[in-house]
């Protein structure tokens, strides 16, 4: 047995307490889960001000001694007695010239190194390709490879004295990679600003990791440091490392942002320091404080459960007493189910059960009529003959064939064919919308403009095209598809045997409501009775129809299988009639005015409606 055709066996009072059971114990955790949730919005948010915060200051701190080591090199750039001792040497200098000015160099310097212990290493180039090593642990620079340090001082030209900061890669070193060295490079340039030569600066990351430990609040914490470029300088990760990448480029600089990554929540702050170009990014897990709050979805949890019990034993006291009444209903239901109408239910109170027992006496009384002739039948066969229309003008199988075609033409170099292409195209896409939604005045004139310009390549200079539509009509709604069968039949019938002067011109204007009929036109009172309508015409000067051709028009329709012509006015111009019919009905329809050799007027009169909210926006008002 299944578990549908189990709870299908249960009494009506069981299922009852189930579902009533069941709602509490949604409604409960949902509660929890939302108050939970709101919790946890609250202390990330304070969590994370708190923490940006403190990484803002870090990052100031940090800036201060960055700047500090802007100080130190600027007192040997600046100074006038190492600037005469570089620029002093000529090129090639000996090993024994080159270390007696290392000498020199140290003693002078030995209060700025003190200074500043995190430089390991100073190495100065001057412009005759002479270099000097200085500092505490000067040989530290040979650890790197020549042709890395030769790239890097060729990467400071065209700097105007900052730092420009070099991550250490492995193949940057000779031999054994050491991971607490960062290196830096700069132009020395005199007070006068003459470049005299440049300086590279090797630190020991303690001049970064004593100011970010105060960010290292558990073992999963990490802390990024990037230069101005987005550059990667220093990084501590936790137990976690290798297996996150931090997104630098998505976080917003100077707020925290909590990001979902492997299952767990992160908070980020990213901050940027003003005088250094330093950017600081930090993360820390939040997956304790999320522990914690758990505990609040455990205690409605629990609520549920005893209103769940609580709410059980109050159902099977008084439901025996309140569902009486329904056990009649069901007996009188099971009768009309069987095709007795005539079953009516007594009917003994005047609350929601007695309304329920009056509204099923009026039922029976009327559902035989009501399915088999009115909805049934009526609606079924409107919808019906509303699809087999619709679908004659719905050709799906076309349009992937037709931007193979256009691609074609497009690369051969034939923009003209490529372009009637895309016209056919964008035809065939507006018929592929659902029939029942409905369009715009605009839209449907622009389909008419592309069904018009593969016309014009056909007919060239002796076809004039004139499309007239004022502003205010352009978001009027309409029926989709209405104007292309009669401008088709304009040029499938009028213009057929015409050799010469094709005129065709479509406009658009309002009638009736509280606007009187045009200059001329007859019936001025009779015209301000009507609704506002929206009209269209079709006018041409082709060769027209007599009265006998337009009785048939408006006649029932022939089989499709009489004449060629025929059928083909029953997928246009008579869809057109019948659709407008199904859809608005009267007053509404369509108007032709014709004479042989004078011409056709075809006017399509509609409902002035413009509260289309999901019209797409199509540009153009005017064309001829």
């Amino acid at each position: 047995m299944t578990p549908i055709e189990y709870w299908k066996r249960f009494k009506f009072r069981t299922k009852l307490i189930l579902l009533l059971s069941a709602a509490t114990v949604l409604i409960s955790g949902i509660t929890g889960l939302m108050t939970y949730r709101i919790h946890i919005a609250l202390f990330n948010e304070e969590v994370g001000r708190q923490y940006a915060l403190t990484a803002e200051q870090v990052l100031a701190r940090l800036d201060s001694r960055v700047n500090d080591m802007y100080k130190v090199t600027d007192y040997i750039t600046l100074n006038p007695s190492v600037k005469n001792a570089i620029q002093s040497q000529e090129a090639g200098i000996s090993s024994y010239t080159q270390m007696k000015l290392e000498d020199e160099l140290d003693d002078q310097l030995y209060q700025v190194r003190l200074d500043a212990p995190e430089i390991m290493s100073l190495r100065i180039y001057d412009l005759k390709g002479n270099r000097f090593n200085l500092g505490s642990f000067s040989g530290s620079l040979e650890q790197l490879k020549p042709d890395y340090l030769t790239a890097v001082v060729g990467g400071l030209n065209g700097t105007g004295g900052e730092y420009v900061w070099n991550p250490l890669t492995p193949g940057a070193y000779v031999q054994e990679e050491r991971t607490n060295w960062i290196l830096a490079g700069r132009v020395m340039n005199s007070v006068d600003l003459e470049t005299y030569g440049f300086m590279l600066i090797l630190f020991n990351t303690s001049l970064f990791e004593s100011y970010v430990k105060d960010l290292r609040l558990d073992d999963d914490s990490a802390v990024y440091l990037l230069d101005a470029g987005g550059n990667l300088l220093y990084s501590f990760q936790g137990q976690k490392e290798g297996t996150l990448k931090p997104p630098f480029a998505e976080l917003e600089t100077g707020a925290a942002e909590v990001r979902g990554e492997d299952g767990a929540a992160w908070l980020y702050t990213k901050q940027t320091s003003d005088k250094a170009g330093l950017t600081l990014v930090s993360r820390v897990s939040l997956a304790q404080i999320q522990q914690k709050g758990r505990v609040i979805v455990e205690v409605a949890v629990f609520s549920a459960a005893a209103s769940v019990l609580c709410l059980s034993l109050i159902i099977m006291g008084i439901s025996g007493r309140l569902l009486r009444p329904l056990g009649g209903l069901v007996e009188a239901m099971k009768k009309v189910q069987g095709g007795r109408f005539d079953t009516r239910v007594a009917v003994e109170t005047t609350d929601e059960l007695g309304f329920i027992g009056e509204s099923f006496n009026d039922m029976a009384s009327r559902i035989d009529t009501l399915i088999h002739e009115v909805y049934e039948r009526k609606l079924s066969e409107k919808q019906a003959e509303l699809r087999a229309i619709q679908a004659q003008l719905n050709p799906h199988f076309l349009y992937n064939t037709l931007s193979l075609f256009f691609w074609k033409f497009y690369m051969l170099g034939d923009e003209r064919s490529a372009r009637l292409v895309t016209a056919l195209s964008e035809m065939l896409q507006y018929t592929l919308q659902p029939a029942q939604k409905l369009t715009t005045l605009q839209d449907e004139m622009t389909q008419i403009r592309h069904y018009v310009e593969i016309q014009q390549a056909r007919y060239a200079e002796t076809l004039s095209v004139e499309i007239k539509m004022p502003p205010e009509l352009e978001r009027c709604e309409m029926i989709r598809l209405l104007l292309q069968p009669v401008v088709e039949n304009v040029f499938v019938h009028a213009f057929a045997n015409k050799r010469g002067d094709r005129r065709l011109e479509i406009r658009a204007l309002r009638r009736g409501g509280e606007l009187a009929a045009g200059p001329g036109e007859a019936g001025e009172a009779e015209e301000n009775k009507r609704p506002p309508m929206l009209v269209i015409e079709i006018a041409d000067n082709g060769c027209g129809m007599d009265e006998g051709k337009i009785a048939r028009l408006y006649a029932p329709a022939q089989p499709p299988s009489q004449t060629e012509e025929k059928g083909r006015e029953h997928v246009g111009l008579r869809s057109v009639m019948r659709r407008i019919e199904l859809v608005h009905g009267s007053p509404y329809g369509v108007e032709i005015e014709s004479a042989p050799g004078a011409g056709t007027t075809v006017r399509l009169l509609l409902p002035e409606q413009s509260e289309w909210e999901e019209r797409l926006p199509i540009t153009g008002k005017e064309e001829k």
